[in-house]
């Protein structure tokens, strides 16, 4: 009961102080942590006490499930070089870098845990990254890189974190049977997650097939999906984060032609919820444990050292990406006649932005979080409040710096998106618009004159809006324009019906069962028109 009831009081902290954060200018997770760690110093607030392998497997499945759900296959397959010199050789780049500076200055951090650091801060932040570059509109094939690094670090930096601890454990480490030992369980965790993926859409094929299946069920398996991929891998003994990533790759690729538009709008409502929760909750409880854990580092470790090895870790981190991008970008290039005949050499300002968008955030949290308390003999586990904080001042530097200027240097660097996805969806709009008119000159409608009107009226909408997709550039501006200009006339007249109807429910002359309906109708129409015009309005 009392797990229950904590549950209720973290997500109330949490809608609270994403209002607050709302209203304040820098991201919304600093002011969880913040807001976190101030409520925690409040007596009548109740001790929350956090079990690391619980965490681990509570948040970190959904939110890697989700990334690769959300990576496009096409993008990925094309970029996959740019994205795998940085999800695979950045990460063992910042893990050593991170981990021998972490070492030599942080007096009696095991070497094992250095290096654990240097693993659990080298995954970028999928959310706070796209967020940004979604807004900005940047360069497709930069877009693809950053989400796909985001992706694949993740996977890769916690497979690290795991080894990392695995040798902090056993006291030894050997780089030939690690490197086996990670082939091993890649591969397995790869196998695992794409039969779990394939296992689960047959099962909602079969569903569908016998009529036994809505929309509330498929958004059931896919929430179950991210964890029985890692539950089985973790059973069989290969790598649980890798079989979570294929298998929301592998879902990613199959959903969204295999399912009906109302589980796609459900499906899409229901992980963005799940998602808000977990990032968020993730650093509110990392601020409700931060008063302990600075409590404990400071009795080592004085104020101004702490702040002096946070600002040396966070800068090998951010020189070291840095470092890394540009000989990975333009190296290929110099050493392979194949890359420079097939592929454009990225000029050096999607090179900087791309080394500049490293913000850290909810996975390498998560990973941090969940090192053991204590050892398998009871005695603490070494190292561990030293790392969280410091990985801790990993995320809030790289939020704040990278964060708040990102948007900046794009700007300022001229990065905007070009006309690729601009020509992808005229060409996918007037094609589909001209199998709809296909469709329906090839209808013969007999019956009453006004089932013949009706009709009409449906071709004529559908030859409009060809012609408007067909038509030079200044008649099509000028038709958008229009269009626009309609769509918020309708969007006055839904606000009208709205409050008609809502009038009537207050003064009791319909039922909540006719009011129901009519309102969730107008909410769906209203929705569909925003979503036009913004997207509309995307495109100018």
């Amino acid at each position: 009961m009392a797990g229950f009831e904590h549950a209720l009081i973290l997500i109330l902290l949490l809608t609270a102080l994403s209002v607050v954060g709302g209203w304040l200018p820098w991201p919304r997770p600093i002011t969880y942590m913040v807001g976190a760690s101030v409520v925690a110093h409040w007596p009548a607030f109740p001790r929350i006490e956090l079990d690391p392998g619980f965490f681990f497997l509570c948040f970190v499945p959904p939110l890697l499930f989700s990334d690769g759900w959300l990576m496009p296959l096409r993008d990925f397959l094309a970029v996959r070089r740019a994205i795998l010199l940085l999800a695979i050789g950045l990460v063992v780049f910042t893990t050593v870098a991170v981990g021998l500076v972490a070492h030599a200055l942080v007096p009696g951090l095991p070497l094992a845990m250095a290096f654990a650091l240097g693993a659990v801060i080298s995954p970028t932040d999928a959310v706070a990254v796209g967020t940004i570059l979604h807004r900005l509109k940047a360069p497709a094939r930069l877009t693809a890189v950053l989400n796909g690094e985001s992706l694949m670090n993740d996977a890769t930096g916690l497979v690290a974190f795991k080894f990392a601890l695995g040798a902090m454990v056993a006291g030894t480490f050997s780089l030939r049977a690690a490197t086996f030992d990670f082939a091993l369980v890649a591969l397995g965790g790869l196998s695992v997650g794409l039969a779990v993926g394939y296992l689960v859409g047959r099962v909602r094929d079969l569903l569908l097939a016998m009529h036994s299946s809505d929309g509330f069920v498929e958004v059931t398996l896919s929430l179950m999906t991210p964890y029985a991929a890692y539950l089985l891998a973790e059973k069989l003994g290969f790598s649980s984060i890798l079989a979570v990533v294929a298998a929301g790759l592998f879902s990613g690729w199959r959903d969204p032609i295999r399912t009906d538009a109302w589980t796609r709008q459900t499906s899409r409502t229901m992980w963005s919820v799940v998602l808000f929760w977990l990032n968020g909750l993730a650093f509110i409880l990392l601020g409700l444990q931060f008063p302990s854990i600075l409590a404990a580092v400071s009795d080592r470790y004085p104020a101004a050292q702490l702040g002096l090895l946070t600002a040396a870790v966070a800068g090998v981190t951010i020189v070291g990406r840095l470092l890394w991008v540009f000989p990975a970008a333009y190296l290929p290039f110099l050493f392979s006649a194949r890359i420079r005949r097939s592929e454009k050499r990225p000029g050096w300002q999607s090179v900087f932005v791309c080394g500049w968008a490293g913000m850290r955030g909810t996975i390498t949290l998560a990973a941090a979080l969940s090192i053991p308390v204590y050892q398998a003999d009871g005695t603490p586990f070494p190292g561990r409040d030293i790392v969280i904080f410091l990985a801790l001042g990993v995320i809030v530097v790289t939020l704040l710096l990278h964060g708040m200027t990102l948007g900046w240097v794009i700007g300022w660097l001229g990065l905007r998106a070009d006309d690729t996805r601009a020509k992808e969806d005229r060409l996918a709009r007037i094609a589909a618009v001209e199998s709809g008119l296909l469709s329906l000159r090839a209808t013969e409608v007999a019956g009453a004159a006004e089932e013949q009107a009706a009709f009409a009226l449906i071709v004529a909408e559908y030859e409009h809006r060809l012609a408007e997709l067909t038509a030079s550039g200044e008649i099509r501006a000028s038709a958008q324009r229009h269009r626009i200009s309609g769509r918020q006339h309708r969007l006055h007249a839904l606000h009208a019906e709205r409050a008609t109807i809502d009038d009537l429910w207050r003064r009791d002359v319909i039922a909540d069962e006719t009011h129901r309906p009519l309102q969730q109708l107008l909410d769906h129409e209203e929705s569909l028109l925003q979503g036009q015009a913004g997207h509309l309005s995307d495109r100018e």
